[in-house]
């Protein structure tokens, strides 16, 4: 009989927040799951770990060969059986004994193929922590336009979600944009429903996350918000915002020209626009900039948001 939820956890080298996710889903309230392990580590470090969990139901997948982000997280879910799958990356876990029970209850109380929830956010460089909600007018956005998660992702990371299972990949092309991505395509297609609830903590600055390595790098921000750009851009309504966007993205990571963008990713299909981004670039500058700080400061009382 196969399982309603199908817990995914892609792994690499390290074990300690791995524990603290293992032992989070071991104590969950509702206990209809199985749990696919997928390690890329070239070691066998996590797998001598795992072998000292008693966890019914566990599938654990050492990858020939190691397949980087997001691919290790494909292959957890090419092998998942659940009805559901709950993407728990290794350094997340559940808050609460019944976390897992709530996904799967607001999933079949309102027939509603994709979930998330609020995020308890631990920074872990300094131990603090902090929740990550979306406000009312983010979620009627996000319900009126799932493109608004490319400017701000309010679901947050995949381990916040339970979505069901229908063949959807993550794209392996992508590294920092792959969860927005993935997220944009669902949502255009289903419904959400959102549980105004923190259940799961994610973990942040922890050694090796990829998050630390693509954050600041010129080349994969530039390249992937054009990449997802070319994959939404016919669903795009109003492309002034976009065009703003890429403005300031450009500013920001020193982009000058049509053919220094070209260089770093293949815009043909989409030429007029970006020229058109770099003929407004420079124009009303100081103004721009004063915009962009109003939005972002205590000022903007009203919480509008820029894009």
């Amino acid at each position: 009989m196969e399982p309603k939820v199908s817990i995914c956890i892609p792994t690499y080298k390290q074990t300690k927040y791995l524990q603290k996710c293992l032992d989070s889903v071991l104590a969950q309230s509702f206990k209809d799951f199985e749990v696919i392990i997928t390690d890329d580590t070239p070691d066998d470090k996590v797998k001598n770990f795992i072998s000292q969990y008693k966890i019914p139901n566990l599938h654990y997948f050492k990858n020939p060969v190691s397949l980087g982000t997001p691919g290790n997280w494909n292959a957890a879910l090419s092998r998942a059986n659940g009805k559901y799958i709950k993407v728990m990356h290794h350094d997340d876990y559940f808050l609460h004994k019944d976390s897992l029970s709530k996904f799967v209850k607001t999933a079949e109380a309102n027939n509603c193929p994709f979930v998330f929830c609020n995020t308890e956010v631990w920074h872990v460089s300094d131990n603090s922590r902090r929740i990550s909600s979306p406000n009312e007018v983010q979620l009627k956005r996000l319900n009126n336009d799932p493109l608004f998660l490319f400017f701000r992702n309010k679901i947050g990371s995949p381990s916040a979600t339970l979505f069901a299972r229908n063949g959807m990949k993550f794209d392996e092309n992508l590294k920092w944009l792959v969860d927005v991505d993935f997220y944009i395509n669902y949502l255009a297609k289903h419904p959400f429903i959102h549980i105004n609830e923190a259940l799961v903590c994610t973990a942040h600055e922890t050694p090796g996350q990829v998050t630390q390595e693509v954050q600041k790098d010129k080349i994969v921000q530039i390249k992937e918000h054009v990449l997802v750009y070319l994959k939404v851009k016919d669903m795009v309504k109003d492309k002034s915002k976009w065009t703003s966007f890429f403005e300031y993205l450009f500013r920001d990571y020193d982009v000058k020209s049509l053919e220094e963008l070209n260089n770093m990713v293949n815009i043909d299909s989409s030429l007029e626009f970006f020229k058109e981004v770099f003929e407004n670039m420079n124009k009303g500058v100081g103004m721009k900039n004063f915009k962009r700080r109003y939005y972002n400061s205590r000022f903007n009382l009203s919480k509008k948001e820029q894009f």
